[in-house]
């Protein structure tokens, strides 16, 4: 039997559909990039370019996209100098889709029967399962955008323990594309609880 998604899950499902409609011929090349920023500091007067993005390339300027609560410790928005930065690719659409789907596995969660495209019948997801509970390992980052959206320093601490206690376990996954997109993200944490941010993109 499938499961009754939460408004919340629906809107992540609804989220993913779009991110798998864009994987057309046309968009093959479209997928998620993160940047991560590491003890990032408000500018009070930053110069600014015809578009409102700052001039000085150790600043930039963060703003939420989805899920506002994830960027506590941050005034969305504003620009933000920050000392380092950390960029990777977090794979297509569909291969993020699916190496978060891992992710919920390794932390954990049972499966949940979830369809993601109309017509398509449902598959075992256990990053679906996360997706109806209000917490749980990797739950801020799982339950969360695959497109666009803004993690602060605060959910961050609490991911970047997560990395660290299943980093055992990670250790031992059998595909070693999990493994160094594993070692990506946990690296995109640590330097985020450390007063910074992750901005995906």
């Amino acid at each position: 039997m499938s499961a009754v998604l939460s408004p919340a899950g629906r809107r992540l499902v609804a989220m993913a559909a779009l991110s798998a409609m864009a994987l057309c011929p046309i968009a093959a090349h479209a997928g998620l990039d993160i940047t991560a920023y590491e003890r990032v500091s408000l500018v009070a007067s930053p110069r600014l370019n015809a578009e409102g993005e700052p001039l000085d390339r150790k600043e930039v300027r963060l703003d939420v996209v989805h899920f506002p609560e994830r960027a506590e410790g941050l005034t969305p928005g504003k620009v933000y100098r920050f000392q380092t930065s950390f960029e990777f690719r977090a794979g297509s659409y569909s291969g993020y889709s699916a190496w978060r789907n891992e992710l919920a596995k390794l932390g954990g969660y049972p499966p949940t029967m979830a369809s993601f495209l109309r017509g398509n019948p449902p598959e075992p997801r256990y990053d679906a399962t996360a997706w109806q509970r209000k917490s749980g390992p990797f739950w801020e980052l799982i339950a969360f955008s695959d497109a666009e959206g803004l993690i602060g320093p605060v959910t961050c601490q609490r991911v970047h323990a997560d990395f660290i206690r299943f980093q055992p376990a990670a250790d031992k996954h059998p595909d070693a594309e999990f493994r160094e997109s594993y070692a990506d993200w946990a690296k995109a944490f640590r330097l985020c609880a450390n007063g910074g941010a992750i901005v995906f993109h």
